[in-house]
């Protein structure tokens, strides 16, 4: 199973661009964008096959 709390603290990093996400495992993720507070700093786009990509949020405040 993949570390999804590492790989998306990755991705607030800066150390990747973006996060591949497939179905299966969306509710997964979201729940723990809430739980984390990052799912405002991050932007999900939708793909065909329900595969969603995110990349960090460009407008997201920093601190």
């Amino acid at each position: 199973m993949t570390d999804w709390e590492m790989t998306f603290q990755q991705l607030l990093d800066e150390q990747v661009d973006e996060v591949n996400v497939p179905r299966e495992e969306f509710l997964t993720v979201r729940t723990l964008l809430i739980e984390k507070g990052w799912l405002f700093q991050v932007v999900g786009e939708a793909k065909h096959g329900g595969i969603t990509i995110y990349r960090r949020n460009p407008v997201a405040a920093t601190s």
